[in-house]
């Protein structure tokens, strides 16, 4: 750990020449003499992980000293020590001003943080908590509160979370890699594994984790992200749903956070106004030219790939829409549908500040026959369309004669004979079809074109457009475990 401007210029420059030899090193020669493929991949490595470690020390120092910080959230006493010397570099007190405030040398606080205050007694912690203006918030846990993995996780699945999820998207990659070690080897420090745990996922659910370990049911506030307004089907696991949905509004919350600079403008709520935007700046009407005209509208884009819950969401917050998509069919024209759907939704009623609209995953047909679920729907068509859903539907089932069965040698047919996306066309044609009671979503998947995976492409498109600078490291992590795939860091 970095703790003044000296270690941080030291550390700067080791990280510039470790850098240097890096580079230096892939040449594949050192003095003139050629290396061998394996062993210069090693060695490359272990600069690599050195020059990593350099650069988070200084990321972590840096983050620090521009005052992001505001709190810092400690799970065991042996955290302190280090919170101690954060809260000095985060409050802009040098060593030494920390020493004149004590009546102190500076000498006698550089040792103090060396041994991360091994040798002070706690009159003079106290001395220096005055000192920095630290205001704590104790929880204590009782020797009598169980904590244990097997709880937690226990605990967390009555709430609809389960086991995968929390490991792979609420905690930390290194932490959650420890704890499920931990687990089978029955670690000795198991119990400070599960609170630094309990405590991150306390943070997205607003609990501490002593509410996670007590007594009384866990509750998922779902007041948080603003009433759905519509109800889900019979079949909805409502308690994944709820919980899933909580996540979902608190990395929207994130990302608005971290695109705060991004310009927003009206939203266009006719279906020709957005074809012809998109046409005249990109040319063609594509899942990816579509991203990146909603952005251009100042709304960011953030997609999920977890199975379940819902599908889309759009939450206005302080006035500023975010849409989220989540889906794990790689059918770019699913991906296009859905986000023409909630680009409709950002643009009602912009009179109002807040709002939200959460797109189950099973919707129930009082949802379906809502009139701003099919406007949604019909808008997304006739941007795809040309305007056209409606009549080339009528087209189909003329070519159908009809029978729902013919429509997978119909729908193709007319796609090709009016030169419109097959996909899109039998996209719409279910959801017509869903009005009248008819399933035909297993066919409509049939039809679709294989592409890009378009998760990559708007994932991607979000990391280059967001300000991770602005987060702090633990809110930092969630959001890039969220944009990560499997086998990424």
């Amino acid at each position: 750990m970095i703790k003044n401007e000296r270690q941080y210029r030291i550390t700067k420059a080791q990280a510039t020449k470790l850098e240097q030899a890096l580079e230096h090193l892939s040449t594949g020669a050192v003095g003139g003499t050629p290396v061998h493929p394996l062993l210069q991949k090693a060695q490359e490595d272990a600069l690599r992980s050195q020059v990593a470690d350099l650069h988070t020390e200084i990321a972590e120092y840096e983050a620090l000293q521009s005052q992001r910080h505001t709190v810092l959230e400690l799970t065991s006493f042996e955290e302190f020590p280090r919170a101690l010397i954060q809260a000095r570099i985060a409050a802009g007190i040098s060593q030494k001003d920390l020493a004149e405030r004590l009546g102190l040398k500076e000498q006698q606080v550089q040792r103090y943080e060396a041994t991360e205050y091994a040798s002070a007694s706690m009159t003079r912690v106290s001395e220096i908590i005055r000192a920095l203006g630290i205001r704590m918030r104790e929880a204590i846990l009782l020797p009598g509160m169980q904590i244990s993995s097997a709880l937690f996780f226990k605990r967390l699945m009555a709430v609809g979370l389960d086991r995968d999820l929390v490991l792979k998207r609420l905690l930390p990659q290194s932490l959650a890699a420890r704890l499920e070690t931990a687990s089978r080897t029955e670690n000795g420090g198991m119990e400070t594994l599960v609170l630094q745990a309990a405590a991150a996922v306390g943070r997205v659910f607003g609990w501490s984790p002593a509410t996670i370990f007590a007594a009384t049911p866990l509750q998922v506030n779902t007041a948080l992200v603003g009433a759905p307004r519509f109800k889900v089907a019979k079949r909805t696991d409502e308690r994944r749903l709820s919980a899933y949905t909580v996540y979902a509004h608190y990395l929207a919350l994130l990302v608005l956070e971290a695109t705060a600079g991004l310009q927003r403008k009206p939203i266009p709520t006719e279906a020709a106004a957005v074809r012809q935007a998109v046409l005249s700046t990109y040319g063609a009407i594509t899942f990816e030219h579509t991203l990146r005209y909603v952005w251009s509208l100042g709304i960011p884009v953030l997609p999920l790939r977890d199975p379940g819950a819902f599908h889309g969401a759009c939450w206005r917050v302080d006035g500023r829409n975010i849409i989220v998509l989540k889906q794990r069919t790689p059918s770019l024209a699913r991906w296009l549908a859905d986000l023409l759907h909630e680009l409709r939704h950002a643009g009602e009623e912009p009179d109002k500040d807040e709002r939200a609209v959460i797109e189950a995953e099973e919707t129930p047909r009082k949802r379906q026959d809502a009139p701003e679920e099919q406007v949604a729907t019909q808008f997304a068509g006739d941007v795809v369309l040309a305007g056209r859903a409606e009549d080339l539907a009528e087209r189909c089932v003329q070519a159908a004669r009809g029978s729902v069965e013919r429509l997978k040698v119909a729908v193709p047919q007319v796609a090709a004979r009016e030169h419109v996306p097959v996909d899109a066309l039998a996209n719409y044609m279910a959801f017509r079809l869903s009005l009248q009671g008819h399933n035909w979503w297993g066919a409509a998947t049939n039809l679709q074109v294989a592409g890009p995976d378009p998760w990559h492409a708007a994932r991607d498109l979000l990391l280059q457009q967001t300000d991770f600078a602005r987060l702090n490291e633990v809110d930092r992590t969630l959001v890039l475990r969220a944009c990560s795939a499997e086998g990424e860091v």
